[in-house]
């Protein structure tokens, strides 16, 4: 009976062993993802235990090689993540293997860039993401204060909370950089910036600002850079959060937010209001105090999805801002009876359906409505402005992976149409198509992998006031990675920026006008950098220095005359270079972070003339330099941030410049947990420590010293 078992075990064990040779004789596939969020993983080494030969997995995280030996493992490892060894007899099929990341500071996963999730180190161009719920940030009121310390990313400020908010990068105008609010553009034909300081912070979970053109993917404005805000996804609990933030000069602030998941529907809801009396000092004796400069701010945000099933997905959301604001004015042209209201609706659904490697569809279309009302009773110049813009927009695009590429292509269609007192009736229609490509080749060696990838884009606009443009772009990104990361990227290629409604028909007045004979901006950029990240008994290191360069032509501005009435002209050429060295490190613990950044600019007049050939442009300082510590103690965190900036040229023949300023914010936050996951923070913060008295835009000083408290409550 005994050797008849054994027998059969022998009998059996040869016919797994057969089973198992079989199954991995030929070929072992896989796919490797990141095990937090799911999104394949390209160029991780899949290296055979024994022979220390493998394979780099492609574009969509696959990977293939031959195994002989059934005994045989596989080591799975990746800069950034846990490494996994896996017995080839624990797989089965095209296994799924989720490796999980080991530091967040090389873990950070951005989309703008390639319109699709990726590594710092897989970019073809600087992407640096900033999460909202980061412990300095909780007392911020809207985005464009979030932003302010982000590299190359100057914040025009007219008037502190109250003031209009637009951002530029890397010496491209407000107009030249691109707002998208999870992909969906924000930018309106009529002025062609964005006010940040009516976007509040609570429904945002992040923002990511891609510093290089991108006209080639994403259009016009996208001149300068990309700033991509991230709405709140819904939690898969019941998850409630308020607070309340009490202010300098008169600001009050109450917020609310709330998501959870039901079965297939998931949704989040945020709505908040604030209040500022806005009256800080001046720094002037004959002004003390900034007058008429109030602000009352109410805002919802909903967003509902829909799982169909865990391919197809439906989202639909809805956006809504209302502000009724006193306008100061400026020192010299003060409005002390002025008044400005702003109804801002965005709504949106998007539709994704993914199946197989061909097929990753994105079918989104959006309603954008402005309305704007501005009254000044001044008894010399009276104005009463009243604006309505609507965007419709519809955008589609699919993704299909191959072995070694990528392909994405898409349509876009967009209608505009402005009612307005001041300007005539305008209207613009879009049509655009893209298509961007990715190729990869990987090497992976027993100790390193090395990889290299490229992007073309082309894109075609055409605009029925502006003409069409056809936009193409080129990008290279080479990838070592060892125990450490080196990469490097390059692109070249041509952008362009169509003249707003404001641009074109202003009406002439004692302050500005508009210039109907505007021609669009068109550019050729360069840029590149080189990334290194790296881990040490000493903690987390990412080091990066980039370089640009933009020749714009026909670039507008809107210039002063001698008797300081604005209107905008093209300048013939400018020439704009630069340089942003960047270091991030990371203590071992997780409890000190260090981040330095300094951008040098070099923004001129290019124009053959030899009389205004290498002036500056205006509002371009030359040097910016950001510093943030943040620390924890006592399980109190605490950061203290720096900030310098350089003068910046206000008269297009360079006669005067704003002096330079130095700023030092400190922030502290603490969390006390409650019961069932509930926990309290408190957050406070003091801005401009040392009550620097500075105008950012000529004639609009900044606030001085302010405290901010905020107490919430969240699960």
């Amino acid at each position: 009976m005994f050797s008849k078992l054994c027998a059969g075990l022998l009998i059996a064990g040869a016919m797994l062993t057969s089973a198992v040779r079989g199954q991995y004789a030929g070929e072992i596939r896989g796919t490797v993802v990141d095990g937090l969020s799911g999104e394949p993983l390209a160029g991780v080494a899949v290296l055979l235990g024994k022979s220390s030969t493998g394979a780099a997995t492609n574009a969509a995280g696959e990977f293939r090689l031959a195994a002989k030996d059934p005994a045989d493992s596989l080591l799975i490892r990746r800069i950034g993540y846990e490494p996994a060894r896996l017995a080839l007899a624990e797989l089965s099929g095209n296994a799924a293997i989720r490796l999980i990341p080991t530091s967040l500071l090389f873990h950070e996963v951005t989309v703008t860039a390639k319109r699709r999730a990726a590594l710092a180190a897989d970019n073809p161009a600087p992407v640096a993401a900033i999460a909202l719920a980061e412990p300095r940030l909780l007392t911020k009121q809207n985005l464009g204060e979030a932003l302010a310390q982000m590299q190359s990313l100057l914040v025009k400020e007219y008037g502190g909370l109250s003031g209009l908010k637009t951002v530029t990068l890397r010496g491209a105008s407000e107009g030249q950089v691109l707002v998208l609010l999870d992909g969906f553009r924000l930018n309106n034909p009529q002025g062609g910036w964005v006010d940040l300081n009516l976007l509040p912070t609570l429904s945002v979970s992040r923002m990511e600002v891609m510093r290089s053109g991108a006209s080639a993917q994403y259009g016009s404005e996208a001149v300068g850079g990309i700033v991509h805000i991230h709405t709140l996804a819904p939690a898969a609990r019941f998850t409630p959060q308020a607070e309340y933030t009490l202010g300098s000069y008169g600001t009050g602030a109450a917020r609310m937010r709330w998501s959870q998941q039901f079965g297939k529907f998931s949704g989040a809801l945020a709505v908040g209001q604030l209040r500022t009396a806005g009256d800080y000092p001046t720094g002037l004796a004959t002004r003390p105090r900034l007058e008429n400069n109030r602000l009352e701010k109410w805002d919802f945000y909903g967003r509902a999805d829909y799982a169909i099933s865990p391919q197809v997905r439906v989202r639909a959301f809805h956006q809504y801002l209302d502000s009724d604001r006193a306008v100061a004015g400026s020192l010299s042209f003060p409005s002390p009876g002025a008044r400005q209201t702003d109804a801002n609706h965005l709504s949106g659904v998007l539709f994704t359906a993914q199946q197989g490697a061909h097929l990753n569809l994105n079918l989104q279309g959006s309603w954008h409505h402005l309305e704007q009302d501005y009254r000044n009773p001044d008894p010399f110049f009276p104005i009463a402005s009243r604006h309505r813009v609507e965007v419709a927009e519809v955008l589609l695009h699919n993704r299909s992976r191959f072995r070694a590429a990528d392909l994405l292509y898409g349509l876009e269609l967009a209608h505009a149409r402005i009612k307005s007192t001041d300007l005539r009736q305008p209207r613009r229609d879009q049509r655009s198509a893209f298509v961007q490509g990715e190729w990869r080749w990987q090497r992976v060696h027993a100790k390193s992998a090395t990889s290299l990838t490229l992007i073309p884009a082309l894109r075609y606009d055409d605009y029925s006031d502006a003409g069409h443009r056809t936009s193409p772009k080129l990008s290279l990104v080479w990838k070592w990675e060892r125990t450490f990361v080196l990469s490097w990227h390059a692109s070249t290629g041509k952008s362009f920026r169509v003249p707003s409604m404001n641009d074109l028909f202003w009406p002439s007045g004692p302050y500005t006008a508009g210039n109907p004979n505007l021609r669009p901006e068109t550019g050729t950029q360069f840029d590149g950098g080189v990334l290194l990240q790296a881990v040490t008994g000493a903690g987390h290191w990412q080091f990066a220095m980039d370089a640009f360069h933009t020749r714009l032509q026909n670039l507008i501005s809107w210039i002063p005359d001698e008797n300081f009435r604005f209107s905008p002209q093209n300048i013939a050429a400018a020439r704009i270079t630069g340089w942003e060295p960047a270091l991030h490190w990371r203590a071992p613990d997780e409890q000190v972070q260090v981040r330095l950044a300094y951008t040098r600019l070099h923004a001129v007049d290019d124009s053959e003339d030899p009389a205004v050939r290498d002036r500056r442009l205006l509002y371009r300082p030359d040097h910016k330099f950001d510093a943030l510590l943040s620390f924890e103690v006592a399980e109190l965190n605490c950061s203290v941030s720096y900030q310098i900036v350089s003068r910046r040229f206000v008269r297009q023949d360079n006669s005067r410049s704003l002096p330079g300023y130095r700023l030092v914010d400190l922030s502290t936050a603490r969390r006390l947990n409650l019961k069932n996951d509930y926990y309290l923070y408190l957050a406070g913060a003091v801005n401009n420590l040392f009550d620097r008295r500075i105008q950012v835009i000529e004639d609009y000083p900044a606030a001085g010293r302010e405290f901010r408290l905020t107490l919430g409550v969240s699960r």
